[in-house]
């Protein structure tokens, strides 16, 4: 049974709730048992918590962290949005006092490109966040209706939204879920950013709910992919994903599983976006290009930075009008002529490497394997030198030192092409780090087995390169890496799978 002022859950027979100390019922009387959908009993429990505060309407949007409301605050009768974290998300304590703290910061940010936060707080156990209600649309409504939108409309956006972000990042606020769905468009078509700095991190929360996914792949930056810290750049690769679905119709990269969305955010260099449209200016496609790379360091170094460039891109005074009369538009529900896109190249089904490694520094164990195998790599290849070395002067000598009774060689004779052939030529390497699950399992590069359980900085020489993991009972895994010269490729940890997993 649940407490039907807070909803704990009791057991049978209680009569005063241990977390709040409201009576719940005679034990005695009879009882009657109502089947209910679970969105009506949370959002009944929703409006008995908040009764007298606000007076909760309805449910509006629905994700795997929160849910948000329509509903009205009862002191100045004016709307909100009330968004509501879930209740089986298994909020941790110390996540939940960082929430309540980075969502007070966010109440601070005056900007008119981020959506106003009235209140934060928590009343009978469930956190909340009263926020503005915008008459209008968010961004996904639109483009799921609308599909591609003008260039003169997607850099509108962009350099609103780009502002909201710019203002936020500077004061040390990171969005973490810049998406579509989190871009509002109101009915005056003013651009605004909501849920700044307020995403939970996976290791927070402990999920109840099966098939639940916390935060949204196809804008993910690879860093968030990999669990590691979000930053500003992070907000920023978000932000050119959502560009390069207003330009194309769809997102860069699209899999029927998570796991491989993420493998391209890792793996897999962006489409073309002039395939799907000529009409993009250079500058544009330059800035939405450099914020996709994979490699967080090689993206702007502020969001300011992004924002000049995106204002620097010649947008006419009648191209705005016309763009925020678009936008108004589309914000009430009207509909405008539909943009006609090319067709974007298939992703390759296996992942391709093309970037940086990852700069955290390796840990005990991964630098001593590293030293071992840079010292062996050392000593073979020494051993090598010296022997073709060795070879090339023994053979240099016998060609230079003529028979006794020979006539000496004319001077044609000797051929300079012996000396290239016996010295190694340099050849260009990149290195590449990986470790396996199980640690069996062979790793194999262009047919040669290289390694068993982990490779740390082994030399592979530079371009396209069949990577195999194999190992007894478990599906081989497949891959192409590119590899660049003088980088250090780190694939991490490669898991297998056994048959039918």
């Amino acid at each position: 049974m649940r407490c039907f002022q807070c909803g704990s859950e009791l057991p049978e027979g209680t009569r005063f709730c241990g977390h709040c100390g409201v009576k719940i019922v005679d034990p005695d009387a009879g009882t009657m048992v109502l089947e209910i959908d679970e969105a009506d009993e949370l959002l009944a429990r929703v409006r008995r918590v908040f009764a007298g505060e606000y007076e909760v309407e309805r449910e509006l949007a629905r994700g795997g962290m929160a849910i948000v409301y329509r509903a009205t605050e009862t002191a100045l009768r004016r709307p909100i949005a009330l968004k509501v974290l879930r209740p089986d998300i298994g909020l941790t304590q110390g996540a939940a006092e960082r929430f309540k703290r980075e969502a007070q910061t966010v109440a601070s940010l005056d900007h008119p490109n981020i959506i106003p936060v009235y209140r934060i707080g928590q009343v009978g156990g469930i956190f909340h966040i009263a926020m503005k209600f915008v008459e209008g649309r968010s961004l996904d409504v639109i483009l799921e209706t609308q599909g591609a939108l003008p260039v003169p409309v997607t850099l509108t956006v962009l350099r609103e939204a780009a502002h909201g972000l710019a203002f936020a990042n500077g004061r040390g606020i990171v969005h973490r879920d810049v998406k579509p769905a989190n871009i509002l468009i109101d009915s005056d078509g003013r651009v605004v950013v909501s849920d700044f700095g307020v995403a939970l991190r996976a290791s927070d929360i402990t999920l109840t709910a099966a098939g639940t996914l916390i935060g949204t792949p196809a804008f993910m930056s690879p860093e968030q992919c990999s669990g590691r810290r979000a930053g500003p750049q992070s907000d920023q690769y978000s932000l050119a994903v959502v560009g390069f679905q207003m330009l194309a119709g769809s997102t860069p990269f699209q899999s029927e599983t998570l796991a491989g969305i993420i493998q391209h955010h890792f793996f897999t260099p962006p489409p073309d976006l002039r395939l799907a449209r000529q009409d993009i200016p250079s500058g544009l496609f330059e800035i939405i290009t450099r914020a996709l790379n994979k490699d967080a360091g090689k993206r702007f170094g502020s969001t300011g930075e992004m924002l000049a460039a995106l204002e620097a891109i010649p947008l006419s005074d009648e191209h705005h009008r016309a763009s925020l009369r678009a936008l108004r538009d589309l914000a009430r529900g009207r509909e405008a002529p539909r943009i006609t896109t090319g067709s974007l190249p298939a992703l390759p089904d296996m992942p391709t490497l093309s970037v940086a490694a990852e700069p955290r520094p390796a840990g005990p164990v991964l630098r001593t394997i590293g030293y071992a195998a840079a010292v062996t790599v050392l000593l073979a290849a020494g051993g090598w030198l010296l022997s073709r070395t060795i070879g090339a002067s023994s053979a240099a000598a016998v060609s230079a030192t003529p028979p006794r009774d020979s006539a000496p060689p004319a001077p044609a004779a000797p051929l300079p092409a012996v000396v290239p052939v016996a010295r190694p030529a340099t050849v260009a390497t990149g290195k590449l780090r990986i470790l396996t699950s199980p640690p069996s399992a062979e790793i194999i590069v262009d047919g040669r087995r290289v390694g068993v359980g982990s490779v740390v900085d082994l030399r592979v020489p530079a371009g396209t390169r069949r990577l195999r993991v194999q190992a007894a009972g478990y599906e081989p895994w497949d891959t192409t890496i590119v590899v660049q010269t003088g980088v250090t490729h780190t694939l991490g940890r490669v898991t297998l799978r056994p048959p039918g997993e």
